[in-house]
């Protein structure tokens, strides 16, 4: 066997694996080969797009406890309770954007010099930043994921008017600050793509500030997290790693669609665009979204669990403290406004339920022994019953007011006389419904031939799904 082979055996079997350099004072010209070990590529063995090399900006951001941190934060929430291989987390779902970012980004750099489009050209710094926003797209998810964003802090804000309206990308950006401010970037970046950056994560309310003057460049936008379409490289690591965790198969090769990518005009902008030939690959993405959120997203016992896990978490809200320990600390619901509290809420918010003391209030007492109880009840598998479930489609776009509308229509099919009839033989109360609603929505594919959008491709829209458990 050459030497060659057994050298690329021992990389892809070890997890990481720096380049080595001899002792720390040696100098070569005007770098010490101190200096020369931070600044080298790093290969990650990734168990999804195999060894895989990052940026040494990008492994200054990883070695940091704000990015560390998302080690604790499980990708699908409750979903290992009834996949027990769903335990990865948001650490590896980050690399892989990151890697697939700076995939795309290259595939389309390369789309772009052979067809000589100096005014859309992609320099290598902005590859760099593609692959820092998917390395940050996701530092502000709370205890298991969207749990804490979509469940638990709509129903706590409900009670509390002072809490202000949030949602995780607005952490992400936070802890994308006090990250730069703590390590050293300027040898590779400037606070201007910085900005770029926590763009590609999250538009602002008032519009995209970067290349405002190159309107042709806002293509970059729809990598991350295009909110035009939602075919973006967060959704293809998530699910080639989710149905790689969870045991499922899909069709959809992002490996594929990357090399056949190209930005092409369309009324005016420029977009991120595929060839006609793709459209059922494409389809297959879709497809795979639909599956993962019947099977897994939305099962039933996913939900009943998540469910549960949002009592305790209500529950016992007010006497948890972050960080922990700490005698000025935060509640849990208000953490999402401190970033030195938010560090530390993780998964591991059930573990310090269960030390929680309980104090002289009769209030607090109750409220702890309620929380426990629930997490006794999760392991004793003792779960909240799935008693309904209806499912609708939009023939249009859904808005506000049409969902509030339809959602009123479920209470009042709630308090139907045989539904009552059935809760009074079950020995059930309202007060133990739990309601929960999820929706999908429509995706717009733009085809190409040469520079031109033909048409616009409308995939048909999933139906909504509303789970109704009984929490007795």
């Amino acid at each position: 066997m050459s030497k060659t082979i057994k050298r690329r055996k021992q990389m892809a079997h070890d997890s990481t694996r720096r380049h080595t350099w001899p002792s720390r004072d040696r100098t070569v010209g005007t770098q010490t080969q101190w200096e020369q070990k931070e600044n080298s590529l790093v290969i990650i063995n990734d168990p999804i797009w195999g060894p895989i090399e990052r940026h040494p900006l990008c492994v200054r951001v990883i070695d940091t406890p704000e990015f560390q941190g998302l080690r604790s934060i499980k990708q699908l929430g409750g979903c290992s309770y009834v996949y027990p291989g769903a335990c990865h987390n948001r650490f590896e779902h980050s690399i892989g954007t990151s890697y697939l970012a700076g995939c795309l980004g290259r595939a389309l750099q390369k789309k772009i010099n052979e067809q000589g489009l100096r005014k859309l050209e992609i320099s290598e710094k902005e590859i760099l930043c593609l692959e820092l926003g998917g390395l940050c797209h996701d530092l502000g998810h709370g205890p298991f994921s969207h749990l804490f964003d979509l469940m638990f802090y709509p129903r706590v804000k409900m009670k509390n008017d002072d809490l202000p309206r949030w949602t995780h990308e607005d952490n992400s950006l936070k802890m994308i600050d006090r990250i730069f401010k703590s390590i050293k970037f300027d040898d590779f970046i400037t606070l201007e793509d910085i900005e770029f950056i926590k763009e590609l994560i999250q538009k602002p309310f008032d519009g995209y500030k970067t290349y405002k003057n190159q309107p042709e460049k806002q293509f970059f936008f729809e990598i991350i997290a295009n909110d035009l379409n939602s075919i973006d490289v967060d959704k293809w690591d998530y699910f080639s790693r989710d149905c790689h965790m969870l045991g499922l198969h899909h069709n959809f090769q992002c490996e594929r669609t990357i090399k056949l990518a190209k930005v092409v005009e369309h009324d005016g902008k420029w977009h991120v665009s595929y060839p006609k030939s793709e459209w059922f690959n494409l389809f297959d993405m879709y497809y795979t979204r639909f599956t993962l959120h019947r099977r897994a997203y939305q099962h039933q016992v996913v939900k009943a669990v998540e469910i549960m896990i949002t009592d305790a978490l209500l529950k016992a809200d007010k006497w948890l403290t972050f960080p922990p320990g700490a005698k000025n600390g935060v509640c849990l619901s208000e953490s999402v406004i401190d970033m030195n509290a938010y560090l530390f809420v993780t998964d591991e918010v059930l573990h310090q339920i269960r030390m929680l003391p309980s104090k002289s209030t009769e209030e607090n007492k109750k409220d702890i022994e309620d929380a426990i109880e629930i997490l006794d009840r999760i392991n004793r598998r003792d779960l909240y019953r799935l008693v309904g479930e209806s499912k609708i489609t939009w023939k249009d776009q859904p808005n506000q007011e049409k969902k509030k509308d339809y959602k009123q229509s479920l209470q009042e099919w709630m308090k139907s006389e045989k539904f009552n009839e059935w809760m009074k033989q079950n020995e059930i109360e309202e007060v133990d419904l739990k309601l929960y609603h999820t929706e999908r929505t429509g995706l717009i594919l733009f085809p190409r031939k040469g520079q031109k959008c033909e048409r616009k491709l409308t995939v048909e829209r999933f139906p909504s799904v509303i789970h109704l458990h009984v929490a007795k």
